[in-house]
């Protein structure tokens, strides 16, 4: 299975409202927007799942899935895009040795 179909397989982890969007940004490969949205969803569910009242909506979301879809995600981004994940330093920054 390449990265992209486990990507959209993965998709279905995310909360019931970020799913179209999540395959939005997939389709168009708009993965920083993607990647954004995961972590927005694994804060969100994280957080509701942790406190005293559970969200209905983000109970029954596995956080393995959405960390697992998060690692497939980043990974594939950095193969894709490796000068946007290298060092934040440009050649002109006087504050690097």
């Amino acid at each position: 299975m390449s990265p992209v179909e486990q990507m959209d397989k993965l998709m279905d982890s995310l909360p019931k409202k970020d799913i179209p969007l999540g395959r939005k940004f997939l389709k168009e490969r708009d993965f920083e927007q993607l990647q954004l949205l995961i972590d927005s969803a694994i804060y969100k569910v994280k957080k509701s799942q942790n406190s005293e009242n559970p969200k209905p909506e983000y109970q029954d979301i596995s956080l393995d899935n959405l960390d697992t879809l998060k690692s497939v995600v980043d990974n594939y981004a950095l193969c894709i895009f490796p000068e946007d994940r290298s060092s934040n330093y440009s050649e002109d920054d006087p504050w690097e040795e």
